[in-house]
């Protein structure tokens, strides 16, 4: 009986090995490093995350996203107050509010319950990340600590999708490293999630995956319902590129209206005509009781903002995308996907003059991205990276 069981015994280590083996070819597919490289880069995107998570951006965002979620439960002005001021005191890294203390917007709507209820249209209509905090609320969490958590694994998630698209660990960890990702798990908006959506959509596209990508980039608005203008250009494109067919893509493309449209109403937002006001003229403390409108010459004198931009890191990121895009071979997909987020940077811009790295985050991972590809000089052996045949 033992003699008959040794050659089973025999067969089965190198079964195992070949297992083994099979298992180690898979990863490197996926990821192209080995078991160990991709050990030490998962450790060194969850140390980034722990560290994204513990030291959140001080911003006085993270009070009104509170009572955003409070307001899902509660309707009573004085109770939302109370539990966004709790929530917000016992947060790290306190915003100093004795640095904007000759500012009566911040005192009012720190101390004011009825004043606070009426700013949270602003933050209330990115509904699916509002809806996100509070069902993790609900779940136990605190509010504020759910949102955070949702910003570090947002981080975790991109770094991993980097490493996934670029197979390079090492310019992959100095991509995060930059200022303006690594802040992405840090900042306590719907920012983070939006990126994240939308970055793994363009990679479901690299990938041939359209459809997942359609679903991807129709589900992103309800994060942000600004996206939809991001949506339209992207599917279009699509569409112009027979990646889906137009049925396919006027589909997508109504739902995302409709969902945009759907969440504005139900979230009592103001419009753009009143965000526009609050957010470069003056900040509307009673935008429900008292809404001001933009003007041209108000229109006028945000877009003059932009003059800024010389200054950010967004110089930075068009130049790498500029730089990157005059390497790039004839039939490599960033060929095309550089100018289309250098259209939407154009668009978001035209509509909301904001030049904060956060609304362009996922431009500039794919500029990074690009980039890290370029110099390996693999994008004309990558199979998968092609774009779709034109019409």
């Amino acid at each position: 009986m033992i003699n008959k069981l040794k050659p089973r015994m025999a067969n089965a280590q190198p079964n195992a090995t070949a297992n083994k083996a099979a298992g180690s070819l898979q990863i490197r597919k996926w990821f192209g490093c080995s078991n160990l490289g991709l050990f030490l880069y998962v450790s060194f995107c969850v140390i980034l995350t722990a560290i994204a998570y513990l030291r959140p951006l001080p911003t006085f965002d993270r009070y009104l996203y509170a009572g955003a979620v409070a307001s899902l439960r509660y309707s009573d002005p004085v109770i939302i107050h109370r539990i966004a001021r709790t929530e917000f005191d016992a947060q790290p890294s306190p915003f100093l509010f004795e640095s904007v203390a000759s500012e009566p917007y911040f005192a009012d709507v720190r101390d004011n319950p009825y004043h606070f209820v009426q700013q949270l249209g602003f933050y209330r209509v990115k509904l699916g990340y509002v809806a996100i905090g509070y069902l993790l609320w609900r779940m136990g969490l605190p509010i504020l600590v759910g949102l955070r958590l949702i910003s570090a694994c947002c981080l975790l998630i991109v770094g991993l999708a980097v490493l996934t698209w670029t197979h390079d660990a090492a310019l992959s960890v100095v991509l995060l490293l930059t200022p303006s990702v690594m802040s992405m798990g840090r900042m306590v908006t719907a920012d983070p999630p939006s990126t994240t959506i939308i970055f793994l959509a363009l990679f479901a596209i690299a990938k041939e995956k359209e459809l997942i990508a359609a679903i991807l980039l129709t589900a992103s608005v309800l994060l942000r319902f600004d996206n939809t203008v991001v949506i339209v250009i992207i599917l279009a494109w699509m569409v112009w590129r027979r990646c889906i067919g137009l049925s396919l893509g006027i589909l997508f493309g109504a739902l995302a209206v409709i969902a945009a449209v759907w969440a504005t109403r139900i979230t009592g937002y103001y419009g753009w005509r009143v965000l526009m006001q609050h957010s470069f003229i003056k900040p509307e403390i009673e935008p429900v009781t008292h809404p001001i409108l933009i003007n041209f010459a108000g229109y006028v004198h945000a877009m003059a903002g932009l003059r800024v931009i010389p200054y950010t890191f967004m110089t930075i990121w068009i130049l790498v995308a500029a730089a990157t895009w005059k390497r790039l071979p004839s039939g490599a997909i960033f060929r095309e996907l550089l100018p289309l987020a250098g259209i939407c940077i154009l668009v978001r811009l035209a509509i909301y003059p904001n030049v904060e790295d956060r609304y362009f985050l996922w431009e500039y991972l794919l500029a990074g991205v690009a980039l890290v590809q370029t110099a390996q000089s693999s994008i004309p052996e990558n199979k998968e990276d092609t774009i779709c045949q034109p019409l």
